[in-house]
């Protein structure tokens, strides 16, 4: 019969315990690795600040609609609209407070030059749920893709973002948007219809 010492046992799962630490360390600098590829890869940056700034270039996307149709976000320039992007989550409470002041801005529809897309950083399923309980007077996508969410800098939610059809952040808010000097400067920006910032 086999016996093991506890001072044996005790060394036998320190050193489990380390290969498990070592081989966690290693698999987490291998995600890094890949979601630092990734993010590169869409024109995102490692460093600069939070929330995306005006005159950031950011890149095309693919969404799921509320139906689980893809929705390709692109920017053509020329004539096409831009894009007013509201970025939230379903789990999110300053979301919750963040929506009626983003229907009453955009709920009326009829924007000339923007279209106005409601972005979940959530699964489909989820997303969808939460609409379901709602009133939106505009389009839900779901977003989970994280490296889409650098591209944008998107650190924290709601996050308002306006994109002009050639792909250049005009605007951007972080936060709780309030009905006041912001929300009057985003009208102002989205009315213009000219593509700069303000």
């Amino acid at each position: 019969m086999f016996r093991v010492r506890s001072r044996d046992s005790s060394f036998l799962i320190t050193v489990v315990a380390a290969c498990l630490a070592f081989s966690a360390s290693l698999a987490l600098l291998r995600e890094n690795l890949k979601l630092s590829a990734e993010l590169e890869r869409s024109g995102g940056g490692l460093s600069g600040p939070a929330g995306a700034l005006p005159g950031d270039i950011v890149p095309p996307f693919r969404a799921i609609d509320l139906d689980g149709r893809e929705k390709i976000v692109s920017y053509f320039g020329g004539s096409h609209k831009g894009y007013v992007l509201l970025f939230f989550s379903p789990k999110c409470r300053v979301c919750e407070k963040q929506f009626p002041i983003w229907t009453r801005l955009f709920g009326g529809g009829g924007l000339k030059c923007y279209d106005v897309l409601a972005v979940s950083l959530d699964p489909l399923e989820e997303t969808r749920a939460w609409a379901q309980k709602r009133e939106l007077k505009y389009a839900v996508i779901s977003l989970p893709n994280q490296a889409y969410w650098r591209a944008y800098r998107i650190t924290a939610v709601p996050h308002t973002v306006v994109v002009s059809s050639e792909g250049t952040v005009i605007w951007a808010h972080s936060g709780l948007l309030r009905e006041g000097e912001a929300a009057h400067e985003l009208l102002a920006v989205i009315n213009r219809c000219d593509g700069r910032a303000p």
